[in-house]
C-alpha cells in the first residue's frame, strides 16, 4: 500500500461497524502524502434521526484526522450519502454547521446504505500542504 493506515482501538470502538475495522475489512482513513481519505463513515447509534446521525458521523471523521495532527478544516471534498431527499435537508443543516464558511467541495447522493436504520454515510478528503 502507498500510503499509511489509520486506525486505532478508540476508532474501531467508536466505528459504525467495529469488527469489520478490527478484522481488517477496512481502514477508517489512509494518509497518502498530504491528503487523508476517510472511508465512509455512518454513525454507531442508528435510533438516532439524521441530524444525530450526520452530527456523530462529522464527530468521528474529527477523531480520526485527529489521529494525524489534522482537522475537520482539512477536509476539501465530501462525498455524502442519504437514503431520502427528506432527509438531505437535515443533513445539510449539520454539514453546514460544522462548515459555516468556506464549505469543502461535496457531492450528495441518494440510495440505499448497508446497514438497517443507517440514514448517512459520508467519506471525505482532507488535505495539508507539506
Amino acid at each position: 500500500m502507498a500510503g499509511k493506515v489509520i486506525t486505532s482501538e478508540e476508532l474501531a470502538r467508536l466505528s459504525a461497524a467495529p469488527d469489520f475495522v478490527r478484522q481488517g475489512y477496512f481502514s477508517p482513513a489512509v494518509q497518502a502524502g498530504p491528503f487523508v481519505y476517510i472511508s465512509g463513515t455512518a454513525a454507531q447509534d442508528r435510533s438516532k434521526d439524521v441530524r444525530g446521525q450526520t452530527r456523530e458521523v462529522f464527530d468521528y471523521m474529527a477523531r480520526v484526522l485527529a489521529e494525524v495532527g489534522y482537522g475537520l478544516s482539512d477536509i476539501v471534498k465530501i462525498q455524502a450519502f442519504v437514503t431520502t431527499v427528506e432527509d438531505y435537508g437535515g443533513y445539510n443543516e449539520v454539514r453546514r454547521s460544522y462548515f459555516p464558511h468556506h464549505p469543502p467541495a461535496s457531492t450528495s447522493v441518494v440510495t440505499a446504505l448497508l446497514f438497517p436504520g443507517m440514514l448517512v454515510e459520508v467519506e471525505a478528503v482532507a488535505y495539508k500542504a507539506p
